[in-house]
């Protein structure tokens, strides 16, 4: 038989790939700095020229920041592993279980385990023949969004039978994720035994150059804080809310104002009450759970504030869930046998 009257051997299955930064395997050093040689390595994560990247990197970070690094992960491990992972891996099950059998719902992790590559190819031997690539980055960046993308095409330019790909976009302004930030937010105020000030929402920082170029992830951060700080005026005026950025490194200028100067700022202001939001993270993680939840703490009580709480992130709850199979479906339209 000729081979283009070969039978197909996909039997037409859809796939939804959900994707996350990434996470070391373990909280070691060691195995931080796989991680971080792979993360560093990314030119959309650093922008600087190989030839003087790479010795600062191999010749001095890569020697220094894995054992302090791997000391904020052990931190914050659990016994399913990374917080991040963990989560990621459940958000995937409730998809999963939301979408029965329209999908075959799987996760990966764009710089460790599971890859892109791996999980592609096994969506594939699983007979999808369309796959949905979701980076769940509700705003846009080069350094994430754009990475996916370009592991993505990694992946495929491997592979001599390829599926058919669409992409999530960015849902920074979706209606969708404003109205699960909202529910999610204020079921957490309404379970603190405080009530605070100032609501402070904290984005990953990146360098201010990277915006200056044209990076749109300032911007969509700003428009998410617009937004969301609309909706929760209205349901709690008394909360004021401001919007920071984390997570600096180097010496280079980032995007002001960091969220450790705030959280010094506004206890030195007499500010004693204050919750911490992230909402440019779909899972908590290390700049969540140990960057925020235990260095931010310690900055705001050291200068003078009383009382933090630092809210969970939409993780695999109940409006985070709702929100992510909304966003899946609408971009599954058409691909999908509605009489499944």
């Amino acid at each position: 038989m000729p081979a283009h009257d070969q039978p197909a051997d996909s039997n037409g299955a859809i796939g939804v790939l959900l994707v996350n930064l990434g996470t070391p395997d373990a909280p070691t050093a060691p195995a931080v700095r796989r991680y971080l040689a792979e993360f560093l390595s990314d030119p959309r994560v650093v922008e600087i020229p190989a030839i003087a990247w790479k010795p600062i990197l191999h010749g001095v970070i890569l020697r220094t920041r894995p054992a302090k690094s791997a000391h904020a992960y052990a931190q914050v491990w659990t016994e399913e592993g990374s917080p991040l992972a963990a989560i990621t891996r459940a958000q995937a099950l409730s998809l999963k279980q939301k979408l029965g059998a329209r999908a075959h719902v799987d996760w990966a992790m764009r710089y460790g385990n599971p890859s892109i590559p791996a999980r592609l190819q096994a969506m594939m031997e699983a007979g999808c023949d369309r796959v949905l690539v979701a980076p769940l980055y509700p705003q846009y960046s080069g350094a994430t969004t754009a990475s996916v993308m370009d592991k993505l095409g990694d992946a495929l330019s491997a592979m001599r039978a390829q599926p058919a790909i669409r992409t999530l976009p960015p849902y920074y302004a979706d209606a969708a994720y404003i109205d699960a930030l909202e529910a999610d937010l204020l079921r957490q105020f309404d379970a603190l035994d405080f009530v605070p000030e100032v609501l402070l929402l904290s984005y990953h920082g990146m360098p201010q150059r990277t915006a200056d170029l044209g990076d749109p992830y300032y911007r969509h951060c700003l428009e998410t804080s617009r937004l969301l700080g609309g909706r929760l005026a209205q349901a709690r005026p008394d909360i004021r809310i401001e919007t920071s950025f984390q997570s600096r490194f180097g010496r280079a200028k980032w995007l002001e104002p960091s969220t450790e100067d705030v959280l010094a700022a506004e206890a030195k202001a007499g500010t004693r009450r204050i919750a911490i939001a992230a909402p440019g993270f779909s899972a908590d993680c290390v700049e969540t759970l140990e960057e925020l939840a235990i260095r931010g703490r310690e900055v705001f009580e050291e200068a003078g504030g009383t009382r933090i709480a630092v809210l969970s992130c939409l993780n695999d709850g109940k409006s985070g869930m709702e929100m992510l199979e909304a966003l899946v479906l609408r971009e599954l339209s058409g691909w999908l046998d509605e009489s499944v």
